[in-house]
């Protein structure tokens, strides 16, 4: 979700394409009608979207997703559009397959992926299978060439070994990046997502550190975002974070009761969070029925 020049884009999956919706509120997004954006009948590439992020990259629009094939949704791999090139509006297309993102070490499941920018150096994070036993996602990283191709081996630099990351099985995965005042962060989605323990976590980049290397990275002890059962919100996460103005905003999002798994049962929502020195701090999630004021420039 991003706000680009007065008004709100916000891209979603159903299964077999992608697809963006655009209002000047918040609320309007939910009436919205819906523009598909990419479809795609290719072998390989055709079963369950997941994830799409749109990103405006030297003067055109692209868009990272993962999508499986062969009716197999344990075949997701990483991939990339080619979008319009009008900078206040993601949704005028068209959009054309360019690229898959394999890291030539990691030919298996991957999700999530996202563009990590530090000086003029563009890298891919995203969400790959460690292991099929437990079921394991940990974080990875590559250095990305163009907007549309990477180069070398991805490196793992994190892993979910903290008990509120764990839950279900042991998931990272929804990394996204901010950089405040100088200092890096990942974001990312913890715990597997048809619990209601999902929340989301925090990587740090030490200041001038290499982000190839996982030892520059340090994880915060404990969840940022959580669950709240007094609020009735249970499994938030898988956030994007965006501006409006000077303030701060994400969406995310989450369950109004326990036990819902992963399914259709989860709504988008979206709060403002603050920041604190280099840090982003984020609310206590609130119930879908208590009013959040608009977001404000």
């Amino acid at each position: 979700m991003r706000f680009i020049d007065g008004r709100y884009f916000l891209t979603s999956t159903q299964g077999g394409n992608i697809q963006m919706r655009s209002a000047t509120t918040v609320e309007g997004l939910k009436t919205a009608q819906a523009k598909v954006l990419f479809d795609d009948t290719t072998a390989g590439r055709n079963v369950d979207f997941w994830a799409p992020e749109f990103w405006f990259l030297d003067g055109t629009w692209y868009i990272y997703y993962a999508v499986a094939g062969n009716q197999d949704g344990d075949t997701h791999h990483l991939h990339v559009l080619r979008g319009g090139t009008d900078p206040n509006d993601p949704s005028a297309g068209p959009y054309t397959y360019v690229n898959s993102l394999i890291p030539s070490n990691f030919d298996q499941w991957a999700v999530d992926g996202s563009v990590l920018q530090i000086d003029n150096q563009r890298y891919l994070i995203f969400s790959g299978l460690e292991s099929s036993s437990p079921w394991t996602q940990c974080t990875y990283i590559v250095r990305m060439t163009s907007q549309t191709s990477i180069t070398g081996d991805a490196v793992q630099i994190s892993c979910p070994n903290l008990s509120w990351e764990i839950i279900g099985t042991p998931v990272q995965e929804g990394p996204e990046a901010i950089t405040i005042n100088g200092v890096t962060h990942i974001v990312y989605s913890a715990s597997h997502c048809s619990t209601d323990d999902y929340a989301l976590g925090m990587l740090t980049l030490t200041n001038d550190a290499d982000p190839m290397v996982a030892a520059s990275w340090t994880k915060s002890p404990n969840p940022l975002f959580t669950r709240n059962d007094a609020a009735g919100v249970y499994g938030p996460g898988h956030h994007f974070m965006f501006q409006k103005g000077d303030n701060f905003y994400f969406a995310y999002h989450g369950k109004a009761a326990p036990g819902l798994g992963c399914g259709n049962s989860r709504t988008t929502r979206v709060q403002p969070f603050s920041i604190s020195g280099s840090n982003p701090v984020f609310p206590a999630a609130v119930a879908t029925g208590v009013p959040v004021a608009e977001p404000v420039a």
